[in-house]
């Protein structure tokens, strides 16, 4: 059942992306949102960072601004998954029996394939070995976080820690609940924390990079966790 959900959520972006005329990476939500005939309007009063109303009869997006240029396509990338989230439904065969809430979901997946589109994303993925610095350029709409949770759509098993300031403050794993934060990693995301450098471990069941994303009040490192076939993560 997953399967038919993500190849439904993979051809309503591509839908999206031939309508727009993308013909490859970084994606720019905005032009998506042009192609639909969807208006764009910022308003810094508004509480939330995204809402989907018509404004004198045309579909408007309105957005919060950040000065994070990543937020604000996330932000309008979510609202386009929000307006398409049925197309994804009816292409699953689920469109009569969705339940309560699933529509956020389905736009949350969305918004993550419309600016990291499966068509390029992990082909690039594999030829830069999961390089997260190296992916960041052709893919420069989307978050680096948002970049190596993408990985967690592959079969292969894999874990995302997100460490702020020296907290963790995220960690996914597409295999279950994941296991408590081995000392490797710890090590690793230690090393970029203190030298600003890319902390490698490697062993025979793991292969761990913690990449620095480092600003001058903040100290955020992104770890990626990629475990052998037979690992068990759970």
């Amino acid at each position: 059942m997953q399967d038919v959900w993500n190849r439904a959520l993979d051809d309503v972006v591509d839908e999206l992306l031939d309508a727009a005329g993308v013909a490859g990476p970084p994606v720019d939500a905005f032009a998506v949102a042009a192609a639909m005939r969807l208006d764009v309007v910022f308003d810094r009063s508004q509480p939330v960072r995204g809402r989907h109303k018509r404004l004198g009869g045309k579909p408007t997006v309105f957005l919060r601004p950040d000065d994070r240029p990543e937020r604000n396509q996330w932000a309008l990338a979510h609202e386009i998954g929000e307006a398409v989230a049925w197309r994804v439904a009816e292409q699953a065969g689920e469109a009569d029996t969705l339940p309560a809430g699933a529509r956020e979901e389905i736009a949350n997946r969305l918004a993550s394939r419309i600016l990291l589109p499966s068509r390029w994303f992990f082909a690039d993925a594999a030829v830069l070995d999961d390089d997260l610095f190296a992916l960041k350029p052709s893919y420069a709409t989307a978050s680096h976080a948002l970049i190596v949770l993408r990985l967690l759509d592959r079969d292969a098993p894999g874990v995302v820690t997100i460490i702020d300031n020296g907290r963790t403050t995220c960690r996914k794993s597409n295999a279950g609940a994941p296991p408590p934060l081995l000392p490797e990693e710890r090590n690793a995301a230690n090393e970029a924390h203190c030298t600003g450098r890319v902390g490698r471990r490697d062993g025979e069941a793991y292969r761990i990079r913690a990449w620095p994303v480092h600003e001058p009040h903040w100290k955020r490192e992104i770890v990626w966790t990629a475990f052998a076939d037979e690992f068990a993560v759970c």
